[in-house]
């Protein structure tokens, strides 16, 4: 069987300073002012050399009042790059989307699939990659380089085939080395991050996961490394009301509804990120992720066509943020860090009013994305191969492909350990 990869890269642009998040109550690691260059043309840069690489979509996710000149940047950026094939999709290229979906009557879904959130926009790479007929997505992020010529054919290695105990591989996912050549987390943190420390389970999983067979059933999906195929990005959505740490959700969702996805130990890139901030604002955007993860999972329960996900299954990482105790753990992290950080008193504030409205948000919106997984295998085969809607975004501006390569290859028959 061939498969047919395309690469989507999401890539974040504001105004003409530096900044962490949109006013849209977004929060994203970090955005590239529109007057720098940012990291897209090392990442860009990065994939010329890999053999069989075919088409590139770059997502352009702004700030409201520039997303124009972001599109612009953008593709000024890409015609650096002539010997790639890349197709920009920004503001213009998602009201021709929108408006099809409309159309097909899936109006009330378009902001499941936008570029706005986490989630929203990997949904917008699935829906763009499936109007233009790939069967298979391979996401990384705009801060990451790609490690040798032969990156795509590990990214697709097995997908598509069955294990010999018969079990389809459809979704994938790997890890990063950062900039000083380490794939581990950081395990020195402040006293106050006692009870909200990650690092020890993640890097006891991600250790074993690393030494030993090349594919084993994964419990954690490292973000900007995922490969997915049609089967199952067809019949999963990720979740657009997830504040962040959308891949290990979209793992959460897909166990739920009986997939596995695997890690793949030859599968890495380099992650190169630039300074994030580390501030009141984005900890309670991880604390809103975890209680929402945490009530989407007690939900989903209560669904009798769904699989369960239990947290003590996920040990060493994530299982101990899937539970109920992630509550109390931001309780005492909010009043450490109170004591321990500048901003007291909006520390202190976590504990009172702001953790309640978390836990609203949980109870309010966990439902919602069961109501989109109803929809979305329809909305993925309504756009699949939507030939007037590829014409439209073509016409708005295409990067002409000089690749030498179809960006095909043949999946392989893999041990299922």
């Amino acid at each position: 069987m061939n498969l047919n990869p395309a690469i989507v890269i999401p890539t974040y642009w504001c105004g003409r300073r530096t900044a962490h998040s949109v006013d849209r109550g977004v929060l994203y690691d970090h955005m590239t002012p529109i007057d720098q260059e940012g990291e897209l043309p090392r990442c860009l840069d990065s994939l010329r050399q890999v053999v069989g690489i075919g088409r590139i979509f770059l997502l352009v996710v702004s700030e409201p009042g520039v997303e124009n000149q972001a599109s612009e940047k953008v593709h000024d950026i890409a015609r650096r790059f002539p010997g790639l094939d890349i197709v920009v999709i920004g503001d213009a290229e998602l009201r021709y989307i929108h408006r099809q979906m409309a159309q097909f009557g899936f109006e009330d879904f378009t902001s499941a699939a936008c570029l706005t959130g986490y989630g929203a926009v990997r949904n917008l790479g699935v829906l763009v990659s499936s109007i233009f007929g790939y069967d298979t997505v391979v996401f990384i992020d705009d801060d990451e380089i790609v490690l040798g010529p032969d990156f795509l054919e590990r990214a697709v290695y097995g997908i598509a085939m069955k294990t010999p105990s018969g079990k389809l591989i459809t979704g994938k996912t790997g890890y990063f080395f950062n900039d000083e050549g380490k794939y581990t987390a950081p395990v020195d943190t402040p006293w106050y991050d006692h009870f909200w420390n990650r690092s020890r389970g993640f890097n006891e999983y991600i250790e074993r996961a690393v030494s030993g067979p090349r594919l084993s059933r994964a419990q954690v999906a490292c973000g900007g490394c995922l490969v997915l195929h049609a089967d199952l990005y067809g019949r999963v959505a990720f979740d657009p009301w997830i504040s962040r740490g959308e891949d290990l959700d979209y793992l959460l969702s897909a166990h739920m509804y009986g997939v596995d996805i695997w890690f793949d130990n030859t599968l890495n890139l380099r992650h190169l990120a630039p300074p994030t901030l580390s501030n009141v604002s984005r900890w309670t955007q991880d604390m809103y992720r975890w209680f929402y993860e945490a009530r989407k999972i007690e939900f989903a329960r209560t669904q009798i066509d769904l699989m369960q996900v239990k947290p003590e299954s996920y040990e060493p990482y994530p299982g101990t943020w899937l539970g109920h105790s992630i509550r109390r753990r931001a309780i005492f992290t909010a009043f450490l860090r109170g004591v321990g950080c500048p901003e007291h008193g909006q520390w202190f504030k976590l504990i009172g009013s702001e953790r309640k409205q978390a836990s609203e948000y949980a109870r309010e919106n966990c439902a919602k994305y069961f109501e989109l997984q109803h929809q979305w295998p329809d909305i993925v085969r309504a756009l699949w191969r939507c030939t007037p809607l590829v014409s439209q975004i073509r016409s708005i501006k295409t990067m002409a492909s000089t690749s030498a390569f179809t960006g095909r290859f043949a999946a392989i028959t893999v041990d299922d350990r």
